[in-house]
């Protein structure tokens, strides 16, 4: 109905040199969030990406080997949480677009810690520096944050409306174990291979 209400609009707009017409309604905006969603999803994520390798490049000391790892594993979340939500069945609208969107700084919460270690790590060779990430900030990642951002997200398992279990609770709760994931089993052993 709204694509056929724009096109009459414009069809009124093309004959008539007096005045201009739009069509509107009070639901279109709500869809017209589908015309763009994929390109806006698209860019926000590039940018935000970019924007994470730019912050963990400065604040991991002008490492860009280190950044592109922070990079490369915040990347791999993004692109799983995309597949998650076709899989969960959750629709790409403005609503999982902020939660995508929050997913990147989720897991450069957990992946910095990680690639920070490895590259303070006094250890001998790639493996050893690895194992002492893993040992010095795993503990704390688990215990600390996947754990807190379980049980925050846990209690929304329990809610009555739809909006909180499929947007907040499934997301949420996909996006920690994605990223318990990549920063625990991924990411120190690709330190490992390809470390610097």
């Amino acid at each position: 109905a709204r694509q056929q209400a724009l096109l009459i609009a414009d069809e009124v707009n093309s004959n008539s040199k007096i005045i201009q017409v739009y069509a509107y309604s009070s639901f279109y905006p709500y869809y017209e969030q589908y015309d763009t969603i994929v390109r806006e999803c698209a860019v926000n994520l590039v940018v935000t990406i970019i924007a994470t390798f730019i912050v963990a490049l400065l604040l991991l000391g002008f490492q860009i080997h280190a950044a592109l790892c922070v990079m490369l594993s915040v990347t791999m979340c993004a692109v799983d949480m995309i597949g998650s939500m076709v899989y969960l069945d959750i629709p790409l609208n403005a609503i999982s677009l902020v939660n995508l969107l929050l997913s990147v700084g989720i897991a450069v919460e957990f992946s910095a810690n990680i690639v920070q270690a490895f590259t303070t790590s006094k250890e001998v060779g790639r493996a050893n520096k690895a194992r002492h990430a893993l040992r010095k900030t795993g503990p704390a990642i688990v215990s600390g944050i996947a754990m807190t951002n379980f049980v925050g997200v846990i209690v929304l398992a329990a809610a009555k409306s739809q909006l909180f279990v499929v947007f907040y609770f499934r997301m949420f709760f996909t996006i920690n174990v994605l990223c318990v994931a990549h920063t625990i089993i991924f990411l120190p052993a690709f330190l490992a291979f390809l470390g610097d």
